[in-house]
């Protein structure tokens, strides 16, 4: 990916944002989904924009824990009827039966951002135990976290950007609302560093793609001909196709031991 100067220079505006808790909406090829809205009458929707034209990808935002099982439920019937990659966003520092409850409804990539809390040091080092913790559950570069850029010391969110990519966990930016003026080079030059980062350490980036370009500056380096998107979207299915078979030989492998456990 690369910095799109004339984004850039339009900050903040014609960015989207993830969606709130209780909002549905659309943004191009991806489907931003709060995980508190209704499973059943969200699926209608997604059903009628979604044959109209496919989306690339699905961006579901957990609410607080005490409504995960229904975003838990709007996984599941996402994952069951869309060929599409799903990221789940959970915005609190995830127990770990719920970080292997998202795995099992059909999340593809997790998001536990290590932002928007005032930088409390536990509240950052709970974030990071759940970080970890999801490593052991989701396959290789497919835990995330987003980090605001825009707000704090550029050299504090260049060391984040390092840390995270040292631990293999997929960092993700966010621009803050307030980026404008003499803060859009600052910014430039944390995206150019994480897109540098990235490549570096080969970062399976390619199903985040559609978000990013959604959210931040960044956009593909390569305009996709036809023959190069029919082979993206290939790739993509053949990707979504592993994973979904390697959760369910994880659940059942899980489920078989409880069962001789007599649980």
């Amino acid at each position: 990916m690369i910095l799109d100067e004339r984004k850039l220079q339009n900050l903040p505006l014609g960015l989207a944002s993830p969606a709130a808790s209780g909002e549905l909406r659309r943004e191009g090829t991806v489907f931003l989904v709060g995980g508190e809205l209704p499973p059943q009458q969200s699926l209608e929707t997604l059903f009628e924009s979604h044959c109209i034209s496919p989306a690339e990808l699905f961006h579901l935002r957990f609410g607080p824990p005490d409504t995960f099982p229904r975003g838990e439920e709007l996984a599941r019937l996402i994952k069951k009827n869309f060929p599409a990659h799903l990221v789940g966003r959970v915005d609190y520092p995830a127990a770990p039966h719920l970080v292997e409850r998202a795995y099992a409804a059909g999340i593809d990539i997790i998001d536990i951002p290590l932002a928007g809390f005032g930088g409390r040091e536990g509240e950052r080092q709970a974030r990071l135990a759940s970080l970890e913790y999801a490593l052991e559950i989701f396959p290789r570069w497919s835990v995330a976290s987003t980090l605001t850029v825009g707000d704090g010391p550029a050299d504090e969110v260049i060391a984040a950007i390092d840390d995270l990519l040292a631990r293999r966990i997929v960092p993700l930016p966010e621009l803050s609302p307030r980026v404008a003026g003499d803060k859009v080079s600052v910014v430039a030059a944390i995206l150019r560093h994480i897109v540098a980062a990235w490549r570096r350490h080969r970062v399976a980036i390619a199903p985040l793609q559609p978000f990013i370009v959604l959210t931040t500056p960044l956009v593909m380096a390569r305009p996709e001909g036809i023959l190069r998107g029919f082979i993206d979207r290939l790739r993509d299915r053949q990707l979504v196709a592993a994973a979904d078979l390697r959760r369910t030989l994880r659940v059942r492998q899980v489920e078989e031991s409880f069962e001789s456990a007599g649980l």
